[in-house]
Protein backbone atom coordinates (compact mmCIF):
# COMPACT_ATOMS: atom_id res chain seq x y z
CA UNK A 1 0.00 0.00 0.00
CA UNK A 2 2.74 2.22 0.86
CA UNK A 3 4.54 1.91 -2.37
CA UNK A 4 0.87 2.20 -3.80
CA UNK A 5 0.60 5.71 -2.31
CA UNK A 6 3.56 7.01 -3.07
CA UNK A 7 3.77 5.92 -7.09
CA UNK A 8 0.02 7.95 -7.28
CA UNK A 9 1.82 10.81 -5.32
CA UNK A 10 4.93 11.43 -7.41
CA UNK A 11 2.46 11.33 -10.39
CA UNK A 12 0.18 13.90 -9.08
CA UNK A 13 3.78 15.64 -8.05
CA UNK A 14 5.38 15.26 -11.38
CA UNK A 15 1.58 16.48 -13.00
CA UNK A 16 1.94 19.70 -11.37
CA UNK A 17 5.57 20.36 -12.08
CA UNK A 18 5.91 19.42 -16.05
CA UNK A 19 2.41 21.47 -16.37
CA UNK A 20 0.73 19.74 -18.92
CA UNK A 21 -0.88 21.53 -21.99
CA UNK A 22 -3.47 20.94 -23.91
CA UNK A 23 -3.34 21.11 -27.63
CA UNK A 24 -6.08 20.61 -30.27
CA UNK A 25 -5.62 18.38 -32.75
CA UNK A 26 -8.39 17.20 -35.10
CA UNK A 27 -11.00 19.05 -33.11
CA UNK A 28 -10.03 17.16 -30.09
CA UNK A 29 -7.74 18.36 -27.00
CA UNK A 30 -4.93 15.84 -26.38
CA UNK A 31 -2.38 16.16 -22.65
CA UNK A 32 1.32 17.26 -24.33
CA UNK A 33 4.32 17.44 -21.87
CA UNK A 34 7.38 18.61 -24.08
CA UNK A 35 11.03 20.01 -22.92
CA UNK A 36 14.33 20.53 -24.20
CA UNK A 37 12.58 21.08 -27.80
CA UNK A 38 13.80 24.70 -28.18
CA UNK A 39 17.70 23.76 -27.79
CA UNK A 40 17.17 20.65 -30.62
CA UNK A 41 20.10 20.46 -32.95
CA UNK A 42 18.88 19.41 -36.64
CA UNK A 43 18.08 16.14 -36.99
CA UNK A 44 18.71 15.09 -33.50
CA UNK A 45 16.20 12.48 -31.97
CA UNK A 46 13.40 13.49 -30.03
CA UNK A 47 12.21 10.77 -27.23
CA UNK A 48 8.35 10.04 -27.89
CA UNK A 49 6.95 8.32 -25.00
CA UNK A 50 3.65 5.86 -25.14
CA UNK A 51 2.37 5.36 -22.14
CA UNK A 52 0.48 1.91 -20.25
CA UNK A 53 -2.74 1.27 -20.60
CA UNK A 54 -5.16 3.68 -19.55
CA UNK A 55 -1.83 5.49 -17.73
CA UNK A 56 -0.57 8.99 -17.80
CA UNK A 57 2.25 10.83 -18.55
CA UNK A 58 3.28 10.93 -14.96
CA UNK A 59 4.01 7.28 -14.80
CA UNK A 60 7.31 8.50 -16.58
CA UNK A 61 8.27 10.97 -13.85
CA UNK A 62 11.31 9.04 -12.84
CA UNK A 63 13.26 9.08 -16.22
CA UNK A 64 11.90 11.77 -18.12
CA UNK A 65 13.29 14.63 -16.51
CA UNK A 66 16.56 13.29 -16.66
CA UNK A 67 16.43 12.29 -20.19
CA UNK A 68 15.74 15.52 -21.04
CA UNK A 69 19.14 16.85 -20.13
CA UNK A 70 20.57 14.18 -23.28
CA UNK A 71 17.39 14.50 -25.89
CA UNK A 72 14.46 16.83 -26.39
CA UNK A 73 11.43 14.58 -25.07
CA UNK A 74 7.70 14.24 -26.49
CA UNK A 75 5.24 12.53 -24.08
CA UNK A 76 1.13 12.37 -24.22
CA UNK A 77 -2.22 11.13 -22.87
CA UNK A 78 -3.51 8.88 -25.81
CA UNK A 79 -7.40 9.63 -26.35
CA UNK A 80 -9.52 9.15 -23.17
CA UNK A 81 -6.89 9.11 -20.65
CA UNK A 82 -6.84 11.48 -18.02
CA UNK A 83 -7.55 15.44 -19.63
CA UNK A 84 -7.15 13.98 -23.18
CA UNK A 85 -10.32 13.82 -25.01
CA UNK A 86 -12.30 10.71 -25.89
CA UNK A 87 -12.59 10.46 -29.60
CA UNK A 88 -15.09 7.53 -29.36
CA UNK A 89 -13.59 5.10 -31.89
CA UNK A 90 -11.46 2.17 -30.96
CA UNK A 91 -8.03 2.63 -30.77
CA UNK A 92 -6.78 0.38 -33.34
CA UNK A 93 -2.77 0.36 -33.39
CA UNK A 94 -3.26 2.57 -37.01
CA UNK A 95 -5.59 5.23 -35.36
CA UNK A 96 -3.31 5.78 -32.26
CA UNK A 97 -0.50 5.84 -34.74
CA UNK A 98 -2.20 8.57 -37.05
CA UNK A 99 -3.03 10.89 -33.76
CA UNK A 100 0.47 10.65 -32.38
CA UNK A 101 1.85 11.90 -36.03
CA UNK A 102 -0.82 14.62 -36.08
CA UNK A 103 -0.08 15.69 -32.75
CA UNK A 104 3.81 15.80 -33.81
CA UNK A 105 2.96 17.88 -37.14
CA UNK A 106 1.03 20.33 -34.90
CA UNK A 107 3.45 21.44 -32.86
CA UNK A 108 6.14 21.21 -35.42
CA UNK A 109 7.86 18.14 -33.99
CA UNK A 110 9.50 16.79 -37.37
CA UNK A 111 11.03 13.32 -37.36
CA UNK A 112 13.24 11.13 -36.68
CA UNK A 113 12.06 9.72 -33.62
CA UNK A 114 12.79 7.43 -30.73
CA UNK A 115 9.92 5.76 -29.61
CA UNK A 116 9.72 4.34 -26.15
CA UNK A 117 7.18 2.63 -25.21
CA UNK A 118 5.77 0.88 -21.71
CA UNK A 119 3.20 -2.08 -21.58
CA UNK A 120 0.45 -1.54 -24.35
CA UNK A 121 2.07 1.67 -25.29
CA UNK A 122 4.86 -1.10 -26.69
CA UNK A 123 2.14 -2.25 -29.01
CA UNK A 124 1.19 1.15 -30.01
CA UNK A 125 4.86 2.06 -30.49
CA UNK A 126 5.45 -0.78 -32.81
CA UNK A 127 2.47 0.55 -34.90
CA UNK A 128 3.56 3.80 -35.24
CA UNK A 129 7.23 2.70 -36.33
CA UNK A 130 5.32 0.11 -38.64
CA UNK A 131 3.12 2.91 -40.46
CA UNK A 132 5.90 5.81 -40.50
CA UNK A 133 8.98 3.62 -40.57
CA UNK A 134 11.06 6.58 -41.98
CA UNK A 135 10.08 8.43 -39.24
CA UNK A 136 12.00 6.63 -37.01
CA UNK A 137 15.88 6.48 -35.33
CA UNK A 138 15.24 4.38 -32.34
CA UNK A 139 12.76 1.92 -30.64
CA UNK A 140 12.81 1.24 -27.22
CA UNK A 141 9.71 -1.02 -25.52
CA UNK A 142 9.87 -1.09 -21.44
CA UNK A 143 7.68 -4.66 -20.84
CA UNK A 144 5.41 -3.99 -23.88
CA UNK A 145 2.68 -6.19 -24.20
CA UNK A 146 3.39 -9.07 -26.41
CA UNK A 147 2.59 -8.06 -30.11
CA UNK A 148 5.02 -11.38 -31.58
CA UNK A 149 2.79 -13.65 -29.51
CA UNK A 150 0.24 -16.28 -30.88
CA UNK A 151 -2.51 -18.51 -29.38
CA UNK A 152 -0.18 -21.39 -30.02
CA UNK A 153 3.27 -19.29 -27.87
CA UNK A 154 0.66 -19.34 -25.15
CA UNK A 155 -0.77 -22.83 -25.10
CA UNK A 156 2.69 -24.17 -25.59
CA UNK A 157 3.93 -22.20 -22.08
CA UNK A 158 0.70 -23.89 -20.05
CA UNK A 159 1.33 -27.21 -21.88
CA UNK A 160 4.90 -26.50 -20.26
CA UNK A 161 3.66 -26.33 -16.69
CA UNK A 162 1.57 -29.60 -17.17
CA UNK A 163 -1.95 -27.50 -17.38
CA UNK A 164 -4.49 -30.38 -18.99
CA UNK A 165 -5.30 -29.86 -22.42
CA UNK A 166 -9.10 -29.11 -21.54
CA UNK A 167 -8.11 -26.46 -19.09
CA UNK A 168 -6.15 -24.84 -21.33
CA UNK A 169 -9.02 -24.76 -24.02
CA UNK A 170 -11.10 -23.72 -21.50
CA UNK A 171 -8.80 -20.85 -20.29
CA UNK A 172 -7.93 -19.88 -23.81
CA UNK A 173 -11.40 -19.10 -24.50
CA UNK A 174 -11.81 -17.17 -21.76
CA UNK A 175 -8.73 -14.95 -22.25
CA UNK A 176 -10.06 -14.04 -25.98
CA UNK A 177 -13.40 -14.94 -26.25
CA UNK A 178 -15.41 -14.65 -23.77
CA UNK A 179 -18.19 -12.06 -23.96
CA UNK A 180 -17.36 -8.85 -23.08
CA UNK A 181 -20.14 -7.17 -19.99
CA UNK A 182 -22.59 -5.24 -22.44
CA UNK A 183 -21.54 -1.69 -23.20
CA UNK A 184 -23.02 1.24 -21.70
CA UNK A 185 -25.76 3.40 -23.79
CA UNK A 186 -23.60 6.35 -22.42
CA UNK A 187 -20.16 5.72 -24.71
CA UNK A 188 -18.01 8.28 -22.81
CA UNK A 189 -17.78 5.53 -20.11
CA UNK A 190 -16.61 3.24 -22.81
CA UNK A 191 -13.50 4.62 -24.56
CA UNK A 192 -10.12 5.32 -22.77
CA UNK A 193 -8.56 2.05 -21.15
CA UNK A 194 -11.85 0.21 -21.42
CA UNK A 195 -10.94 0.36 -25.37
CA UNK A 196 -7.52 -0.31 -25.19
CA UNK A 197 -8.35 -3.61 -23.10
CA UNK A 198 -10.78 -4.62 -25.72
CA UNK A 199 -8.80 -3.59 -28.91
CA UNK A 200 -5.54 -6.05 -27.10
CA UNK A 201 -8.04 -8.78 -26.83
CA UNK A 202 -9.10 -8.32 -30.53
CA UNK A 203 -5.46 -8.24 -31.85
CA UNK A 204 -5.32 -11.63 -29.39
CA UNK A 205 -7.08 -13.14 -31.45
CA UNK A 206 -5.73 -12.57 -34.57
CA UNK A 207 -1.96 -13.11 -33.69
CA UNK A 208 -1.19 -9.22 -33.87
CA UNK A 209 -1.40 -10.28 -38.01
CA UNK A 210 -2.17 -6.21 -38.77
CA UNK A 211 1.08 -5.13 -36.23
CA UNK A 212 3.37 -7.74 -37.61
CA UNK A 213 2.60 -7.83 -40.88
CA UNK A 214 3.68 -3.80 -40.35
CA UNK A 215 7.24 -2.86 -41.87
CA UNK A 216 9.89 -2.96 -38.84
CA UNK A 217 12.37 -0.15 -39.17
CA UNK A 218 15.90 -1.03 -39.67
CA UNK A 219 16.95 0.70 -36.05
CA UNK A 220 18.31 0.22 -32.54
CA UNK A 221 15.86 -2.05 -30.69
CA UNK A 222 16.26 -1.76 -26.75
CA UNK A 223 13.92 -4.12 -24.83
CA UNK A 224 13.52 -3.91 -21.04
CA UNK A 225 11.96 -7.04 -18.87
CA UNK A 226 10.99 -7.03 -15.67
CA UNK A 227 12.19 -10.42 -14.03
CA UNK A 228 9.97 -9.78 -10.38
CA UNK A 229 6.88 -11.60 -10.39
CA UNK A 230 4.04 -9.07 -8.72
CA UNK A 231 0.77 -10.95 -8.67
CA UNK A 232 -0.73 -10.76 -4.63
CA UNK A 233 -1.48 -14.20 -3.69
CA UNK A 234 -5.20 -13.73 -3.61
CA UNK A 235 -5.09 -13.19 -7.35
CA UNK A 236 -3.17 -15.59 -8.44
CA UNK A 237 -4.45 -18.49 -10.28
CA UNK A 238 -5.76 -21.77 -8.50
CA UNK A 239 -5.20 -24.34 -12.37
CA UNK A 240 -1.48 -23.76 -12.02
CA UNK A 241 1.78 -22.51 -10.35
CA UNK A 242 1.12 -19.02 -11.72
CA UNK A 243 4.86 -18.05 -10.85
CA UNK A 244 6.17 -20.61 -13.02
CA UNK A 245 3.83 -19.31 -15.41
CA UNK A 246 5.41 -16.23 -15.10
CA UNK A 247 8.97 -17.49 -15.88
CA UNK A 248 8.32 -19.43 -18.55
CA UNK A 249 6.20 -17.07 -20.17
CA UNK A 250 8.66 -14.00 -20.00
CA UNK A 251 11.68 -16.80 -21.26
CA UNK A 252 9.32 -17.93 -24.26
CA UNK A 253 8.98 -13.45 -24.82
CA UNK A 254 12.77 -12.84 -24.52
CA UNK A 255 13.72 -15.88 -27.19
CA UNK A 256 11.11 -13.59 -29.65
CA UNK A 257 12.40 -10.67 -28.77
CA UNK A 258 16.12 -11.37 -29.55
CA UNK A 259 15.33 -12.36 -32.37
CA UNK A 260 13.44 -9.41 -33.65
CA UNK A 261 16.51 -7.41 -31.95
CA UNK A 262 18.46 -10.06 -34.21
CA UNK A 263 16.43 -8.99 -37.45
CA UNK A 264 17.80 -5.10 -37.34
CA UNK A 265 21.14 -4.50 -38.66
CA UNK A 266 21.47 -1.56 -36.51
CA UNK A 267 21.57 -4.13 -33.24
CA UNK A 268 20.24 -3.26 -29.36
CA UNK A 269 19.93 -4.73 -26.48
CA UNK A 270 17.62 -6.55 -24.39
CA UNK A 271 17.90 -5.80 -20.57
CA UNK A 272 16.82 -8.59 -17.75
CA UNK A 273 16.49 -6.60 -14.55
CA UNK A 274 15.46 -9.52 -11.94
CA UNK A 275 14.44 -6.82 -9.36
CA UNK A 276 12.31 -5.15 -11.80
CA UNK A 277 8.62 -5.31 -12.20
CA UNK A 278 6.30 -4.27 -14.68
CA UNK A 279 6.84 -0.83 -14.46
CA UNK A 280 10.81 -1.07 -15.14
CA UNK A 281 11.35 2.78 -15.26
CA UNK A 282 10.34 3.19 -12.19
CA UNK A 283 11.20 0.57 -10.50
CA UNK A 284 15.11 0.83 -12.07
CA UNK A 285 15.05 3.89 -13.05
CA UNK A 286 19.06 4.69 -13.41
CA UNK A 287 19.20 1.44 -15.55
CA UNK A 288 16.21 2.47 -18.12
CA UNK A 289 18.12 6.43 -18.13
CA UNK A 290 21.44 5.28 -18.61
CA UNK A 291 20.53 2.29 -21.44
CA UNK A 292 18.55 4.74 -23.09
CA UNK A 293 21.02 7.36 -23.34
CA UNK A 294 23.68 4.40 -24.65
CA UNK A 295 20.94 3.81 -27.45
CA UNK A 296 21.19 7.43 -28.14
CA UNK A 297 24.58 8.08 -28.37
CA UNK A 298 24.95 4.75 -31.10
CA UNK A 299 22.72 7.52 -33.12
Amino acid sequence: MKKLITFFLSLFLFSSYAQERLVKVKDKNFAVYTKGLENRKPNAPVLVFENGMGVGIGSWSTVIDELAKVAPIFAYNRAGVEKSDKIYQMPTAKQTAENLKAILTTLNIPPPYVVVGHSMGGLYARGFAGTYPNDIAGLVFVDPADFTESKDDWNQIFREINVPEKRIDEMMYDRLYQPAKPASRNDSLNYGPWSERQELGRLRRTDFAEVKTLPLPNVPIYFFVGGKFEVPLANRSKDYDHERFFHVKNSKNIGRWIQLIHSSSKGGALIYLSNSGHYIHRDDAKAVISNIRLLLESL
